[in-house]
Formats: C-alpha cells, structure tokens, sequence
C-alpha cells in the first residue's frame, strides 16, 4: 500500500520540483532582454519590459497586490532572484495550484524585533 502511494505522489513532486526554478529562470532571461533593449535604461522603462516578456511567457505580475511582498527593488535594477520571481506568479490555472503548493505564502513578513 505504502509502494502505490510513492508510486502516486513522485510523479507530483518532479512536477513541483520545476515549478519555481523555471519562474526564475524565465526571469532571468526576461532580464537580459530588458537589459539589451535598454542599455541606457529610462526610469521605468525595464520594469515594463521585464512585465510584458513575463506576461507573454505565461507570468502575471503581482509585486503591487496587497500581502505580496517581493523584491521590487531587485527587479527593478534587473537582479533576478528568489525575491524578484516572487513577484510573478503562473497564469495557468494547474500550473498556479502547483505554485501554490510549492510556494504556499506569497509573501513573507520582515521579522519583527521587539
């Protein structure tokens, strides 16, 4: 019983396993076409570039939504990384409950110190 459960589960856990790197991947290479179209950037401008490759590639920006926070300031300067990828999240309605799964809070709450 415990081998057809394994059996049931690992194809859902390779799925997941490749959720998010390939968020920050596509990312990544989003921010090298913004960085080629704007080599001398315009306020703004590779911010914008960086939301239309990832919106084409299958990503909705949620970096302003309410409860996301995500690291604008990275991605504005065109530093992708886990921060940045958190603010795009997959349009897909099973690939975005396999995020969902892989990454369950969207947003992480800066330590308090008191």
């Amino acid at each position: 019983m415990i081998h057809l459960r394994l059996l049931l589960i690992a194809p859902l856990l390779i799925v997941l396993a490749g959720c998010s790197g390939s968020q920050r991947n596509q990312l990544a290479a989003c921010d090298s076409e913004a960085a080629a179209q704007f080599p001398k950037p315009v306020a703004g401008q590779p911010l914008k570039a960086i939301q239309s490759c990832m919106d084409k590639a299958g990503y909705r920006f949620i970096g302003w939504n309410d409860g996301v926070v995500c690291d604008m300031a990275s991605l504005i300067r065109g530093e992708s990384n886990q921060g940045a990828s958190i603010c795009f999240e997959p349009k897909n309605w099973l690939k975005l409950k396999l995020y969902r799964l892989e990454v369950p809070a969207r947003s992480q709450a800066a330590p308090t110190q008191g």
